[in-house]
């Protein structure tokens, strides 16, 4: 009974997710990401990614930092040090909320750091989550819009490490 209700549920997520797909994408588009450049990760494959998540990053301690709206992804230094260890070949996979019915998508690691702000900022559950397809590090991040006190207008980065 269990498989058959995991199908039936990822069967209903798969098609919610054709009605989602192309505002999915037009997101990471606004985002500053070409279009060109966005690899699709299917839904079955962004499962078993998130399932790998679930396993490798719960015990991590998350290192923090807090940005302006104005700031880019060069003021972070979490960001800036974590892709400096990167090779310019290197690929992350990217994402948010809706990755659960849309899935996920590749991009190289230069264009994961350029847009990662911007797709926090302009999704519409302000989350981005980016993760190197070696699973050496894991970032979310969130932008506060307001009623978040301290944070309202800033970026919330958080980032857990393997390397």
């Amino acid at each position: 009974m269990g498989e058959a209700s995991n199908r039936l549920d990822f069967l209903v997520r798969r098609n919610r997710g054709k009605t989602l797909v192309n505002k999915y994408r037009e997101m990471f588009v606004l985002s500053g990401l070409q279009e060109k450049d966005l690899k699709s990760v299917d839904l079955d494959k962004s499962d078993e990614v998130l399932n790998q998540i679930r396993l490798i990053f719960p015990s991590v301690q998350s290192q923090v930092e807090v940005l302006s709206d104005s700031c880019t992804f060069l003021d972070s230094k979490l960001l800036t040090s974590t892709f400096a260890e990167l090779g310019s070949a290197d690929e992350c996979y990217l994402f948010s909320d809706d990755v659960y019915y849309c899935g996920m998508f590749i991009v190289t690691a230069k264009s994961a750091q350029a847009c990662c702000l911007n797709v926090a900022k302009k999704g519409y559950s302000n989350t981005c989550f980016l993760l190197d397809r070696d699973l050496r590090f894991s970032f979310t991040i969130n932008y506060y819009l307001t009623g978040r006190g301290d944070l309202a207008n800033n970026f919330d980065i958080r980032l857990k490490p393997l390397m």
